[in-house]
């Protein structure tokens, strides 16, 4: 196997990472590395070495129609409320970064899994 093979490789050097999964993702985890007679950590190894040698379609890493009529959307809404109130596109650039923030919490209400 692969893996062992660069584990004999004296020039390889290795680093412990510490890596939290959901009960869901390890049980999935820990049913892979017993199909195949791995260790847990022997299993994550075979998966980050298959993903990381995997080349995605290029079609695979643009943004799909969906994600940009939502911007498109939201974007002509902002335009659309700046118009009319005063100061509104100078409000508007002020609230950028804060805006960014927001949306990056939003949005890690769904990569997160729940309590």
């Amino acid at each position: 196997m692969g893996i062992r093979r660069q584990a004999l490789d004296p020039g390889l050097h290795w680093r412990r990472l510490q890596v939290r999964f959901a009960s869901a993702e390890l049980e999935l985890l820990a049913q892979r590395a017993g199909r195949n007679g791995l260790s847990l950590s022997a299993a994550v190894r075979e998966l980050v070495s298959s993903a990381l040698s995997t080349d995605l379609p290029t079609e695979a890493m643009t943004d799909s129609p969906a994600s940009l009529a939502a911007l498109l959307a939201a974007e002509h809404s902002l335009l659309m409320v700046a118009s009319v109130l005063p100061e509104g596109e100078r409000r508007m650039h002020e609230l950028n970064a804060r805006a960014a923030v927001a949306a990056e919490a939003r949005l890690a209400l769904f990569r997160e899994p729940g309590p």
